[in-house]
C-alpha cells in the first residue's frame, strides 16, 4: 500500500470531518416505468471483478424492487447507471475528486443522478459497494436485520431517484461485532447485514490485547529472557512486560515489523498490553512512570520502527483497565489509542479520558460494549445498543471529542438490540442523523409492521428505553399482548414472519424470568427449557444463542448439562438441539398461551413529588433503627434536611468495599435550594475499606441531597440515629441495597393497596409490625391489601435482600420514622388537625 501522506498528516487530516454536502435540487433519474428498466447498469471495460459484482447485485436488487430486468454492461459512464471506480470512467474526470492512497479517504463515492442515469464512483471497490447500497436505500430498500424476514423490499413498477451527494464516512472504522461470535448460520447474514449497512471500515485498526501473542510468536526469546517479563512479587511469570528493558522494546517493536512484512496488506499492528493486572514493579518500570505511561511508552518505540519500514501503518492500544487514565507521555503521533468505555480505573468518567488523552494523542478511538452477554443476558433494555437515546447521544459526542474509530462489542440479538444496531450504523456513517432518529423508527416500524405499526411502537418502546423495564410477569405478559394486538392487524406474511421471530425472542425472556427465578429441580427444568428453546430460533437471531449456551452453564453451577448436551455436540446426537423447527402455528400457540399465564399488574400507581419535608409533623410513633443494607454500588442518592443554617451533614464512609481500582468514593452535597444548582461541599473517600469521617457543611436551610459515586466499586455511609436520612426507591429512581436490610415507609391515610415491585426475599410488615406478605424472591409486581386501621402509619420490609419499588403509596425509605422525610403534599394532608 503506497500512503501518499506520512502517517502523522494523514490523521490528522482526517480529523477535520465535515459533513457531505447535498446539492439543493439533484436532478431525478428514471430508473423504470410500469415494470420495464429506462437504464443500464455500467461498468467499466477495465472493472475489477469486486466492481462487477456490486454491479450484478444492484442491477438484481433493482429489478426485485420493479419487476424489470436490468443488464449489465460497458460503457464510459456517461449514460446508465455507472458503477465503478474513476479509473473505470475515464470520460467523467472524477480522478482527482478521490485520493485512494490516503487510507482516510478509501470509502468516499460519489452518487450523482442525472437525466441519463447516475453515477456510483468510489475511491476503492467497498466505496463502490457503498455507493450502490447507497442508492438502494434512497430506492426503499432495507436490510434492518440480518436474515431474509427483515429484508424489506418495496414494490415500485415506476422507481425514479435523485441524489447529489459526495460521501465520506464520519467514524473511518464502524465495529458492530458479536463477542463469543458468530455461530455458523449467523455468519453470513451477518456479514450481509454490515455491508448493506455500511457498517464497515475503511481502515482496519487492532487494538485487542497484543503481549500474549507476541510472547507466543517468540517463544524462545521469551524463554531465553526471562527478564523481558515483568517482576511481580519476585518472580517473572506474568504476561505484562518489562518495559524498562530496552531489549525487550526492541523485540516487540521488530515483531511488530514482522506481521506487517508478513501481510504489507495490514492496516495496523496492536500493542495492547494483555488483559487483567501482573505490571513490572522493578525500579527500572517505576522510573518511566505510570501503568499508563509505560504502555504508551512502547507503543512510542514500536510506531517509530514501523514508520521507518512501513511508513503510513498505525499502531493501536486501548485506553482500558490499568491503563486507561491519562499519561504524563505524548503518544507518537501515528499511535491510535481507543478508549474504553467500562472498564476504566481511577475514578474517570469517559468524557475525562477523552479529554486527558487528546492531548497526548493524535488520533482517537472507541471502545465500546452494545452488549456483553454475561451483563445482559438478551433481556428487553438491558443493553446500551438498545437504547436509542444513548446511541443519539454518545456517537455524534464522541466524534466532536476527537474519536475517528468505533469498535462495540455487541451481541446476535436483534430481538433486544436489533433496532439500535440499525440506527448506530446510520449515526456512525453520518453523524448528523443524530437528529433524525425518530425519523428512522418510524420507517422502520412502517416498513416492518404496517398497519400493525401501532402496537409495535409500543413494543419497541419497551426495548430502546433509557431504562429496562422490570423483568417480571407484567412486562412479558404485555409484550405478549401487543405482539397479539399486531398480529390482528395485518395478514402480510412478512409482517407476520417478523411477528414470529419476535415472538421466539419473548418466550425466551419469559423462560428467563422462569429459569432466573427457580431453584433445586425447578431450576434445572428450567433451564433444559431455556436451551432448548434458544438453539430452536437461533437462526432468527434474535437470542445469541451460542454465547448463552456456551457460557450459562459455566457461570450457574447449580446446573449441569449431559456430555452429549453440550453446545458444541453435533445436532444429530444432542438431545438438547432435538426436535422440529418452530411454525407459525407454534408462535401464535405461545402468544396466546403467554397472556393467559403472565397476569398484569392489578393497582393504579400513584405520583409524588420529591419536595421532601420531615415526616415529624405526623407524630409517628418511634421504631427500632433498621439498616440499610451492607453498601450501595454506583450512583446512590441520600435525601437529609437542615434545619438551621449554617451546619453540616455528618456523615461516615467506606469506600473500595468490592473494587479498590476505581479511585475513590465522591460525596457531593446538593442544596435543594442552591440557586445554580451547584453541590457545596465536596469530600473524597479513598477505596482503602477503612471508615472515614466527613462533615459536609452547607450555608442553606432545608432539603439536601448527598450524591454518591463510585463507578461500582462499592460504598458504605452510615449516620447518627435520628438524623433525618432517606432513600427514594421508585421505578423512575430503583435503589438497589446489598445485603439484608431493613427500612420503614409510610402508608398514607385512605390507602387501600400497598403496591409495587419486588426481587428478592424478605417480608413486609403493617403498622402494627404483623406479616402481611412474605416475599419469595421471584421478581414481580405485589399487591397487599392494607387492613382497616394500618393507614396513616409506617410500615416495613424487614429482613430484605434485593430491591423494593413502591408505587402506591410514597416511595421514601428511611432506618426509623424519626429518619424519614415524606413529599410535603402527604405530610400536609395527613397532619393531625
Amino acid at each position: 500500500m503506497t500512503v501518499r501522506l506520512s502517517g502523522a498528516a494523514a490523521w490528522a487530516a482526517a480529523l477535520a470531518w465535515v459533513a457531505p454536502a447535498a446539492a439543493a435540487d439533484p436532478v431525478p433519474c428514471p430508473v423504470a416505468r410500469d415494470g420495464k428498466a429506462l437504464q443500464r447498469v455500467v461498468v467499466g471495460a477495465k472493472a475489477t471483478d469486486r466492481t462487477k459484482a456490486a454491479a450484478k447485485s444492484l442491477a438484481d436488487h433493482l429489478g426485485r424492487i420493479t419487476g424489470a430486468t436490468f443488464p449489465v454492461v460497458d460503457g464510459d459512464g456517461t449514460a446508465g447507471l455507472a458503477v465503478g471506480r474513476p479509473a473505470d470512467f475515464p470520460a467523467l474526470k472524477l480522478a482527482g475528486r478521490f485520493d485512494p492512497a490516503d487510507p482516510t479517504r478509501r470509502e468516499e463515492y460519489v452518487l450523482r443522478t442525472h437525466a441519463d442515469g447516475a453515477w456510483l464512483v468510489g475511491a476503492t471497490d467497498p466505496a463502490v459497494e457503498h455507493a450502490a447500497w447507497d442508492l438502494l436505500h434512497r430506492a426503499g430498500y432495507r436490510q434492518y436485520f440480518p436474515g431474509k424476514n427483515w429484508e424489506v423490499v418495496p414494490s415500485k413498477r415506476d422507481l425514479s431517484v435523485a441524489a447529489d451527494a459526495f460521501e465520506k464516512p464520519a467514524y473511518h472504522a464502524r465495529r458492530i461485532w458479536y463477542g463469543f461470535g458468530a455461530w455458523d448460520y449467523a455468519a453470513g447474514p451477518y456479514a450481509d447485514w454490515c455491508a448493506k449497512n455500511r457498517a464497515t471500515s475503511g481502515v482496519t485498526l487492532s487494538t485487542g490485547h497484543a503481549y500474549d501473542g507476541i510472547i507466543a510468536r517468540n517463544k524462545k526469546a521469551f524463554a531465553d529472557h526471562p527478564e523481558y517479563l515483568g517482576l511481580v512479587n519476585g518472580e517473572r511469570r506474568t504476561t505484562k512486560f518489562c518495559i524498562s528493558n530496552p531489549d525487550l522494546r526492541k523485540l516487540v517493536a521488530a515483531d511488530a515489523v514482522a506481521q506487517l512484512d508478513k501481510d504489507p496488506a495490514k492496516d495496523s499492528v496492536s500493542v495492547d498490553p494483555s488483559d487483567g493486572g501482573g505490571w513490572c514493579q522493578c525500579a527500572g518500570c517505576a522510573k518511566l512512570g505510570s501503568v499508563s505511561d509505560r504502555a504508551v511508552t512502547l507503543a512510542n518505540e514500536v510506531a517509530a520502527a514501523v514508520q521507518a519500514k512501513h511508513p503510513g501503518r498505525l499502531v493501536g492500544m486501548y485506553a482500558y483497565s490499568e491503563h486507561s487514565p491519562p499519561p504524563a507521555v505524548k503518544a507518537h503521533p501515528d499511535v491510535v489509542v481507543s478508549v474504553a468505555t467500562a472498564f476504566v480505573r481511577g475514578g474517570f468518567s469517559v468524557d475525562q479520558l477523552l479529554d486527558g488523552w487528546s492531548t497526548k494523542a493524535t488520533t482517537l478511538g472507541i471502545r465500546e460494549y452494545y452488549s456483553v452477554n454475561t451483563w445482559d443476558r438478551d433481556l428487553p433494555g438491558a443493553a446500551r445498543g438498545g437504547r436509542l437515546n444513548y446511541l443519539k447521544k454518545t456517537i455524534p459526542h464522541f466524534h466532536a471529542k476527537g474519536a475517528r474509530f468505533l469498535s462495540a462489542e455487541a451481541s446476535d440479538n436483534w430481538g433486544p438490540n436489533g433496532l439500535g444496531y440499525f440506527v448506530a450504523a446510520r449515526l456512525l456513517w453520518d453523524v448528523r442523523e443524530a437528529d433524525k432518529v425518530d425519523a428512522l423508527v418510524a420507517d422502520f416500524l412502517d416498513n416492518c409492521f404496517g398497519p400493525a405499526k401501532g402496537p409495535m411502537a409500543e413494543f419497541y418502546g419497551m426495548l430502546t428505553g433509557d431504562r429496562a423495564p422490570l423483568l417480571c410477569d407484567d412486562t412479558v405478559g404485555r409484550m405478549y399482548r401487543l405482539l397479539a394486538d399486531a398480529r390482528k392487524k395485518s395478514a402480510d406474511p412478512a409482517v407476520l414472519a417478523r411477528l414470529d421471530d419476535l415472538t421466539g425472542y419473548v418466550r425466551y425472556v419469559e423462560l428467563w424470568l422462569d429459569y432466573s427465578s427457580a431453584a433445586g429441580p425447578a431450576r434445572q427444568a428450567a433451564f433444559e427449557a431455556l436451551v432448548r428453546h434458544t438453539y430452536k430460533v437461533r437462526a432468527s437471531e434474535m437470542v445469541h444463542a451460542k454465547a448463552l449456551y456456551r457460557d450459562l452453564p459455566a457461570r450457574d453451577k447449580s446446573v449441569t448439562v449431559p456430555t452429549e448436551a453440550k453446545w458444541d455436540a453435533p445436532e444429530k446426537s444432542n438431545p438438547w438441539k432435538a426436535g422440529p423447527p418452530l411454525a407459525r402455528a407454534d408462535f401464535e400457540k405461545m402468544t396466546a398461551a403467554g397472556v393467559e399465564a403472565r397476569k398484569l399488574l392489578d393497582f393504579t400507581p400513584v405520583a409524588y413529588t420529591t419536595d421532601l419535608v420531615p415526616a415529624a409533623p405526623l407524630k409517628l410513633p418511634d421504631a427500632k433503627t433498621g439498616s440499610a443494607g451492607i453498601y450501595s454500588r454506583g450512583p446512590r442518592t441520600y435525601y437529609t434536611w437542615v434545619g438551621k443554617e449554617p451546619a453540616a451533614v455528618e456523615l461516615k464512609a467506606k469506600a473500595g468495599i468490592v473494587y479498590d481500582s476505581r479511585g475513590p468514593a465522591k460525596l457531593d452535597l446538593f442544596p435543594v435550594a442552591e440557586p445554580e444548582g451547584k453541590a457545596v461541599a465536596h469530600a473524597d473517600v479513598p477505596p482503602d475499606k477503612a471508615e472515614h469521617p466527613l462533615a459536609l457543611k452547607t450555608t442553606f436551610a432545608g432539603l439536601h441531597r448527598v450524591e454518591v459515586t463510585d463507578a461500582g466499586a462499592g460504598t458504605a455511609v452510615t449516620w447518627a440515629d435520628g438524623v433525618p436520612m432517606t432513600v427514594v426507591s421508585s421505578p423512575d429512581a430503583p435503589a438497589d441495597f446489598h445485603g439484608r436490610w431493613t427500612l420503614c415507609f409510610y402508608v398514607p391515610k385512605g390507602t387501600k393497596v400497598v403496591g409495587g415491585f419486588a426481587s428478592g426475599p424478605g417480608a413486609l410488615l403493617d403498622g402494627a409490625g404483623k406479616k402481611v406478605h412474605e416475599f419469595d424472591g421471584k421478581p414481580g409486581y405485589f399487591s397487599v391489601p392494607v387492613p382497616a386501621g394500618q393507614d396513616g402509619r409506617t410500615w416495613a420490609f424487614a429482613n430484605t435482600a434485593g430491591r423494593r419499588l413502591l408505587m402506591t403509596v410514597p416511595p421514601c425509605l428511611a432506618r426509623s420514622p424519626k429518619e424519614l422525610l415524606l413529599p410535603a403534599e402527604v405530610v400536609k394532608a395527613d397532619t393531625p388537625r
